[in-house]
């Protein structure tokens, strides 16, 4: 979050004052995780946008992952499929992002076991990574503040996700 190059901290600009989207900065730490992500994990009510790997879409996997696509979720394998029709009325309303490169994301997601039953959510864009200083990621990679926008889209939110746009795309030319 410290760094200039980091998206995330335009998520915060954006979206701090936003009545609509609550965004909140929780910084990571190994040994002592955040006492609100505990609680939401333990209650099944915290989901990871993260990328879902291959071993994931398979249907035995034991965590329920979705794709959000046009606003809706759809379940990927069958752990998805049974919770996504336990909980159509509650619907995960707390996604946790880990505002790192995906390798030290990797890292993060190892080290904090409290995350590993959480509902995954991937994402996958209709285009390409916009961000300059990530060209030579792996495909389908966003950086953060694409991954938000994305969700702000499909999750019915365009004024927000224009807000956080027109910051990102003034940024991008910087860099």
């Amino acid at each position: 979050m410290h760094k200039t190059t980091n998206t995330g901290a335009l998520v915060i600009q954006a979206l701090t004052a936003s009545a609509k989207v609550r965004v909140e900065l929780i910084e990571w730490q190994r040994k002592g995780p955040n006492a609100l992500l505990l609680d939401l994990s333990a209650q099944q009510q915290l989901g990871l946008v993260y990328p879902l790997s291959p071993d994931l879409m398979q249907p035995e996997a034991p965590v329920a992952c979705y794709v959000l696509q046009q606003g809706q979720y759809h379940a990927v394998n069958t752990a998805g499929l049974e919770r996504l029709t336990l909980r159509r009325s509650e619907a995960v309303k707390h996604w946790l992002l880990l505002d790192a490169t995906w390798q030290e994301a990797a890292k993060m997601l190892r080290q904090s076991p409290y995350l590993h039953s959480c509902y995954r959510l991937g994402i996958r864009p209709d285009t390409p990574s916009a961000y300059r200083l990530r060209r030579n990621q792996k495909e389908g990679a966003l950086c953060t503040a694409e991954v938000v926008m994305e969700l702000l889209l499909q999750s019915g939110y365009p004024t927000e996700k224009e807000q956080l746009m027109l910051l990102f795309d003034e940024f991008n030319k910087r860099c």
